[in-house]
């Protein structure tokens, strides 16, 4: 797939330049490695939407054991509680001015930009991938037609392909699809490839039509793929047979790839094929909710039913008897003749111990299967760490510790790509934001270069009058010791003494 990719810059010497066939066949590829994952993906959700019950327009009852609801709803608040806050440092602890003032401001507009982004709904669609399929992705943009902002995108799976690998630091090319419009794709391919794109296969997208959006517009998928080998960004579309655009990488990023490396959950051995964590225990899920059922379908049978002597036939008012749950207490009337003359009183009671017993005994195989899920799942050991205000701190702190064991990895994935969100917006805003745009997103001022050759400038005028001060200073000081030479008298002659007779 990689090599296909690669010989992109071949393709573009040849009678057909743009051809996008070979990026399109391992677009492809990928995404037949991906088929089986997605397609249990799609069953996980219908399980989770309950989408049996909606499409039968049925409501919600109690012959389903929705468990599956609701241990994500306990591990949702265990795994993400509250949006990142970026926190902007040098690598080293070095302690100077200039820096401490630039990692303030890039840190104040890095939190003004993830919240005009919605950081935490994107954060929130991660973790609701990480615990439903096993993986999510964040995508960065730059926008700057409408202002400079960064833009973080939670892309649905079908909407990201990469290259099959081992590892993510082997991953060649990464992929992700925007759905546009005609007027869309006029507007940013016309110059660049000119109608092609009349080509594409425009769909009405289902999603959309099942949701009841306002935006019915016909669509096609526009797969932008960042390549690290050709150090390239291509812009294809299916039934599209030239690129729509090809280009250098409009961000320069230490990563090169406009995301991180997406939120993973379990994977399976040596690849990136995500496992997600229903696969483990969908056969216990099945199973408490086939017993939940008969649970209930017997309990409807456990009422007061008697029979007592009259008329009527006897098999036709025994069969009345187990059919009919109107009321919770019934007498059937029967000929006289079935009463037996040792029969004690007047009513003969259908026998309910065998309702009883099965319906125990299906109870406890019930909490039994739901005790081996929580094993699986992780939710016992959440459940075991809630901790009571009225313990000692020791045993709150191991509780907690004992909680998060099964849960750390997945908050750990969170944390990471989080993280690695605010390094990419970080070297977005950098490289690309003006310093007007800082300023005004830091509520902070910064000197521009006008302020600084200013202040040189009155640096350089005080140390010009002080030069010619000091000047001034010294002549001064040269006159006086002139003055003072020509006042002091000249030392008087000695006149030499006669030498005494011997």
């Amino acid at each position: 797939m990689d090599e296909q990719l690669e010989n992109a810059d071949t393709l573009q010497d040849q009678d057909q330049p743009n051809d996008s066939s070979g990026i399109l066949t391992a677009l492809d590829e990928a995404r037949s490695s991906f088929q089986p994952w997605s397609d249990q993906c799609k069953r996980i959700d219908d399980t989770w939407n309950a989408a049996k019950r909606i499409a039968a327009g049925a409501a919600y009852d109690d012959n389903e054991f929705d468990l599956f609801w609701a241990s994500t709803e306990i591990l949702k608040p265990a795994i993400y509680a509250r949006p990142p806050v970026p926190v902007v440092t040098t690598r080293f602890s070095i302690r100077d001015a200039f820096t401490d003032h630039v990692s303030e401001m890039l840190e104040r507009v890095l939190t003004t930009a993830l919240t005009q982004t919605g950081i935490d709904d994107v954060m929130r669609g991660l973790r609701d991938d990480l615990i439903l399929s096993g993986r999510g992705v964040p995508w960065i943009t730059f926008d700057d037609e409408d202002g400079q902002r960064v833009i973080v995108e939670h892309l649905d799976r079908d909407d990201f392909l990469h290259e099959p690998a081992r590892k993510w630091t082997e991953v060649g090319w990464v992929a992700r699809a925007a759905w546009m419009t005609r007027d869309q794709m006029r507007e940013r391919f016309s110059e660049t490839s000119g109608d092609a794109y009349q080509n594409a296969g425009f769909i009405e997208r289902d999603d959309v039509q099942k949701y009841g959006q306002t935006d019915r517009s016909a669509k096609a998928p526009v797969w932008e793929v960042w390549h690290r080998t050709d150090n390239r960004v291509y812009w294809v579309t299916a039934g599209v047979d030239v690129m729509l655009d090809d280009a250098e990488p409009h961000l320069d990023l230490s990563s090169f790839f406009p995301c991180p490396k997406p939120v993973y959950g379990s994977l399976k051995r040596r690849t990136l094929i995500p496992l997600p964590d229903y696969g483990r225990y969908e056969t216990h899920l099945d199973q408490i909710n086939e017993l939940t059922g008969r649970i209930y379908g017997l309990l409807d049978q456990v009422r007061v039913k008697g029979l007592i002597p009259a008329g009527g036939d006897i098999a036709e008012a025994v069969e009345h008897a187990l059919k009919a749950n109107d009321d919770d207490a019934m007498f059937i009337p029967v000929p006289s003749a079935a009463f037996s003359q040792s029969s004690s009183g007047m009513v003969q009671f259908i026998p309910l111990d065998m309702f009883a017993q099965t319906i125990q005994g299906l109870i406890q195989s019930r909490t039994q299967l739901i005790q081996d899920f929580y094993e699986l799942s992780g939710i016992s050991d959440i459940m075991r760490g809630a901790s009571d205000a009225q313990e000692t701190l020791g045993a709150q702190q191991l509780k907690s510790q004992y909680g998060s064991i099964r849960i750390r990895d997945k908050v750990d994935a969170l944390t990471g790509c989080a993280r690695d969100i605010c390094a990419i917006a970080g070297e977005i805003i950098a490289s690309n934001f003006s310093g007007k745009t800082l300023m005004d997103m830091a509520l902070m001022k910064m000197p521009t270069d006008a302020d600084i050759k200013k202040q040189i400038a009155a640096l350089d005028a005080q140390a010009k009058t002080a030069k010619e001060h000091l000047a001034m200073i010294a002549q001064q000081l040269e006159e006086r010791a002139a003055q003072q030479q020509q006042i002091q008298p000249p030392p008087a002659a000695t006149t030499p003494q006669p030498e005494a007779a011997s």
